[in-house]
């Protein structure tokens, strides 16, 4: 499934498009973190905005999704071994980006990933102001205010016993 054909997401809360405000388009990737010995999933607790989600990013020229979606959790959290469990649905979402202050219209790959080892690099300060990732089980996810792009991948992720 290509991208043009996936699911759309419109975000209808603080994050709704903005009018008058054209769409930047971007090809980006969400990658879902599992520690396979805990079974919690990492997310992102926002410190700018009151968002909670997986992993996210622009795919730069020359990356592959793949490699754009690895880039993103180590520069994001640090973590930097990850074994490669599933290709996920590609989905599109339309929202408002506050940090960046522009109207996205963001075409995502997306992966699930599992923690070879907990071994991490140190993130950036700039980063690590603007996120905390924190470990969430199964029923806290539930509970967890995640976009709706997110939540899609989180319940094709169950559904599908992954």
């Amino acid at each position: 499934m290509s991208t043009s054909d996936s699911p759309l997401f419109t975000a209808t809360d603080d994050d709704a498009p903005r009018r008058g405000l054209p769409f930047v388009e971007r090809n980006a990737v969400t990658a879902i973190v599992r520690d396979p010995h805990v079974h919690r999933y990492l997310i992102l607790r926002w410190n700018t905005v009151d968002w909670h989600t997986f992993v996210t990013g622009g795919i730069e020229d020359g990356q592959t999704p793949e490699q754009a979606a690895r880039a993103e959790v180590r520069q994001e959290t640090g973590y930097k071994n990850l074994r490669l469990v599933a290709n996920l649905p590609p989905y599109q979402a339309k929202f408002y980006h506050t940090p960046k202050r522009v109207n996205r219209h963001a075409h995502f790959r997306s992966f699930l990933f599992e923690l070879e080892n907990s071994l991490r690099d140190p993130i950036a300060p700039e980063e690590a102001a603007l996120h905390e990732g924190i470990w969430l089980n199964d029923i806290a996810i539930q509970a967890c205010p995640l976009n709706e792009g997110h939540r899609f991948l989180y319940e094709h992720i169950i559904s599908n016993s992954l």
